[in-house]
């Protein structure tokens, strides 16, 4: 895979596809192959960039406490050393939708539309709560912090489904090494102050059975970005997977939506 360089870091990216640039930004704990099963459906379109963003895949960096302005420049990177067309549309997830929020208000020349998946402005009491119970669990005890994430990321239905073996399968693979610090970012993240700086069109997920990240915060971002749309999808947090032909669906439209308009305006 090929790499980008910037303020130290050494950052891995996919490419795939060919034409306007869509990045895909993974979340806490994932990586590029998050999106290996949205990637066929936009990569005939597109250039189809995955960066790896620091405690992911084979990105390196100084080793310091992450920042969401190390997050940026990143993708920035990454986005500057593919062969993508821009300005790009860009995707996040988690903890990626709110660096691709962050990475819009800060370069809102680069990007053309925003969806954002699952994501939030800030911590409340719960939110707070409940990334520090992910810290100590993983400085604790890596095989229950990992059913710990299946038990909540996933809905009650989805799970049942997948059966007692199934279940055990996904359990079974751990969790990734450089989790800890962005789960030591996740507990400090505020992007209230970036917000209203997104000029781009912007699409805002939410899921409604969301355990992780309840779909309040979803809908308070819709409600902080002027002009955003809002749309949810009846999973858990884990919805890129669990509901991935209706997300694929939702930005397909999306995106050719706003392409559209942008012929009309011209």
């Amino acid at each position: 895979m090929p790499f980008a360089a910037t303020q130290g870091s050494k950052v891995e990216y996919y490419e795939t596809g060919a034409g306007p640039g869509l990045v895909l930004v993974h979340g806490t704990g994932g990586d590029a192959t998050t999106y290996d099963g949205l990637t066929g459906t936009f990569q005939d379109r597109h250039t189809v960039v995955r960066p790896h963003y620091s405690g992911s895949g084979a990105t390196e960096d100084e080793g310091g406490p992450l920042t969401l302005e190390l997050l940026v420049a990143q993708i920035d990177a990454a986005i500057e050393d593919s062969s993508a067309e821009g300005p790009v549309d860009l995707v996040g997830w988690s903890q990626g939708a709110l660096a691709v929020a962050g990475y819009a208000a800060t370069h809102p020349g680069k990007v053309r539309r925003l969806v954002l998946l699952s994501g939030w402005i800030r911590n409340d009491a719960r939110q707070q709560l409940h990334f520090d119970l992910w810290r100590r669990l993983h400085q604790l005890d890596h095989a229950t912090f990992s059913r710990f994430l299946q038990l909540n990321g996933w809905t009650r239905l989805r799970l049942n489904a997948l059966g007692v073996a199934g279940v055990e399968e996904l359990a079974s693979g751990g969790v990734p090494a450089g989790i800890g610090r962005q789960i030591a970012l996740n507990l400090e993240l505020d992007i209230t102050e970036h917000l209203p700086r997104i000029t781009a069109p912007t699409l805002v997920i939410g899921a409604t059975h969301d355990q992780m990240i309840p779909v309040e915060h979803s809908r308070a971002l819709h409600a902080a970005i002027k002009g955003s749309r809002y749309a949810e999808l009846a999973a858990g947090h884990f919805a890129v997977f669990e509901k991935q032909a209706e997300l694929a669906e939702l930005i397909r439209e999306f995106l050719a939506g706003e392409a559209e308009a942008d012929a009309v305006r011209r």
